[in-house]
């Protein structure tokens, strides 16, 4: 059953559509898809450039089923499950070859290995083949600080399939496939916000520009604090009529309990209506202390900019009342950017791929990006509709980049 929220004597919905939920429809696989592979090959290349060794692999169980491979994550039972879910297999992702079968490839190298847990879990191994000068070289780093490498990058692919677990909700629960690329410290430094962010009982403020992913920053708290799959309901505050705040409010939280209600563009509220949230969310503080979590709704905010016009009734409020979770530009996180485009080139090629010279590279990386990621995404789609050469010039590109 699906349901849109309208305000009064309008017809603009005020929130997402909301599906009816239970344990058995969340996504328990994550697919080992074209897309998850980019992802995973992005961290082994940094991986295998920063620690200094030949190469790197991922060796990942998983289960192939009615033709698809899949990671599976909710610990089932592989002995139990196997013959009905399909045959399990080991698959090597590395970041030299695309995904192969496992075989004998490392037997006759000097290698290293750690184990790859998610979620007590077992899921894999990572497996670093040493160079030959290796012992000859005192350069090189020691054993044991690869070993501590390579824990960091199971630690890396660890949140990598946490983001993808969120992406994969979100195709299903919305019917999207927004969430963050690449490897940059930034990016880093924000999972780990996510993860700190999970048991906050107050609500969280999300502060970012326009194309920095805030819904995605939303579903992924809402994912870290709830492995099954519970409501996340979704409005923006300014499609809200004057005077029909108390009666949305109320309509949303009731659809949103045990879950997540997440408010975006909250610095459009009118002072009547903001005035209205703030008495709500007195409200549930007080129903938080009674009822307990299990029964409340984990509230959430977003503002249309960073740094949002001067309202210093809500500015106020909000330091008082709620953690920050402040997004990067894309400014702030360029070495994702070759990433992006990459991804982004493969996600909307239909045939032939192209790249670009290091001219138009440079116009890239130095370019504003005003709306950020979105803004990217778009000269990337303008470039693949009109590339026919395997290469795109700066002259090209330019016009691209003024529109």
């Amino acid at each position: 059953m699906i349901s849109i929220f309208q305000a009064p004597k309008s017809n603009k919905p005020v929130a997402k559509a909301v599906y009816a939920f239970d344990e058995q429809s969340g996504a328990k696989w994550v697919p080992l898809n074209q897309s998850f592979i980019t992802l995973a090959k992005i961290i082994l290349h940094a991986a295998a450039d920063r620690i200094g060794v030949t190469n790197i692999s991922v060796i990942l169980r998983c289960i192939t089923h009615q033709g698809y491979r899949h990671l599976l994550l909710t610990g089932d039972d592989l002995d139990s499950t196997g013959g009905a879910l399909g045959s399990h297999e080991e698959i090597i992702i590395s970041n030299e070859d695309s995904l192969t079968p496992a075989n004998e490839r490392f037997s006759n190298l000097e290698s290293m290995s750690v184990s790859l847990d998610y979620q007590g879990q077992r899921m894999g191994y990572i497996l670093a083949t040493l160079p030959n000068e290796f012992t000859e070289q005192s350069t090189k780093p020691s054993p044991r600080a690869i070993e501590a490498e390579l824990h960091g990058v199971a630690n890396e692919l660890g949140s990598i399939i946490t983001r993808y677990q969120t992406r994969y909700r979100a195709i299903f629960i919305y019917g999207d496939q927004s969430y963050w690329i690449g490897n940059s410290a930034s990016l880093r430094q924000l999972d780990k916000r996510i993860e700190e962010l999970k048991d906050v009982s107050k609500p969280i403020l999300i502060r970012g520009n326009k194309g920095t992913g805030k819904s995605i920053a939303a579903r992924s708290v809402h994912c870290s604090r709830h492995k099954g799959i519970l409501p996340f309901i979704e409005s923006s505050c300014n499609e809200w009529q004057q005077g029909a705040a108390a009666s949305i409010l109320q309509s949303l939280y009731a659809y949103a309990k045990g879950g997540t209600l997440y408010l975006r563009n909250i610095d459009s509220l009118s002072a009547d209506n903001l005035r209205v949230l703030q008495r709500f969310c007195d409200t549930i503080k007080q129903e938080l202390i009674v009822k307990g979590s299990s029964e409340s709704v984990g509230m959430m905010f977003s503002v249309s900019r960073k740094h949002y016009a001067n309202k210093p009734e809500l500015t106020d409020w909000l330091k008082e009342n709620t953690v920050e979770l402040v997004l990067p530009d894309l400014a702030e996180r360029r070495e994702d950017l070759r990433d992006l485009v990459s991804f982004f080139i493969h996600d909307y090629t239909l045939s032939t791929t192209f790249d670009f010279t290091e001219n138009a590279w440079q116009l890239l990386e130095s370019f504003s990006w005003r709306e950020n990621v979105d803004q990217l995404k778009r000269v990337i789609q303008k470039v693949a509709l009109i590339a026919d050469e395997p290469l795109i010039s700066a002259s090209l590109l330019e016009p691209l980049l003024k529109d």
